[in-house]
């Protein structure tokens, strides 16, 4: 199974500048914004695996608790839902190499994000400013800006927000792809954007046994929703690319 989007990430990895171990040092600490749980390992699961074995310090805030991937079951409720998906988070992020002291869950609805200007909003750039302490990020991650869906483009507007949390160091801002990449026009409707690539394929392996780590997405799980997700063949596929592509704002 090819991964989604791969003709439009070989175009952009054709035009791309190498994200090397000396580029990602000047990049630590990273702190990267992650939609639900599996976002980590289908979107920057490599770079999270080369910059933590690079002994760089690498942070993940997840933002919503991925309650709504599986609506109406009654075996599995979306409290329970949550928690196993929180559960199912940090054992892939042990994986890829993060402690579970370097996670932050703001545990916004599923599929419900908070407006820009909502006090939970503020709220979640307060609790990540403490979270942070006097320790800035040289480089925050999140989705690109226009995934096709609410809670990868509130990813993006929260990371904008938190960059703005210090003013003396304003972070760099990269964008990863997740949905993003079923769109055929995607390469050229990125012309003029800054690419960089990072080289991963020895991360194959590792970035598999992630994404076994999140069992309720994967299918055959639970089987009594009303409405339920699996992660499409296409998209696991992500996992088997050699490359992975960011876009620098």
């Amino acid at each position: 199974m090819k991964p989604i989007g791969d003709t439009a990430r070989r175009a952009l990895q054709a035009r791309a500048r190498p994200l090397d171990a000396a580029r990602l040092r000047g990049l630590s600490p990273l702190l990267l914004i992650i939609p639900h749980p599996d976002d980590e390992t289908l979107g920057c699961g490599g770079l999270i695996a080369e910059a933590s074995d690079h002994n760089l310090d690498v942070s993940i805030l997840y933002l919503t608790d991925g309650a709504a991937s599986h609506r109406g079951s009654a075996s599995w409720p979306a409290k329970r839902l949550a928690k196993v998906r929180r559960g199912e988070a940090l054992s892939a992020l042990d994986v890829l190499g993060v402690r579970a002291d370097h996670v932050l869950f703001l545990d916004w609805p599923d599929a419900a994000p908070h407006p820009p200007r909502s006090k939970a909003f503020a709220r979640s750039v307060e609790a990540v400013r403490r979270w942070r302490g006097g320790s800035p990020p040289r480089s925050v991650w999140a989705p690109y800006r226009d995934e096709g869906h609410c809670d990868h483009q509130a990813a993006w507007t929260l990371a904008c927000e938190i960059a703005r949390l210090w003013t003396a160091s304003t972070p760099a801002m990269f964008e990863y792809l997740v949905w993003s990449w079923s769109d055929p026009g995607i390469a050229e409707s990125l012309n003029g954007r800054s690419v960089w690539s990072l080289a991963c394929e020895h991360q194959i392996a590792r970035r598999r046994r992630a994404l076994a780590c999140h069992a309720t997405q994967l299918g055959g799980l639970i089987d009594d929703a009303a409405q339920s997700f699996a992660i499409p063949a296409s998209l696991r596929a992500l996992t088997d690319c050699p490359h992975e592509v960011y876009l620098e704002r």
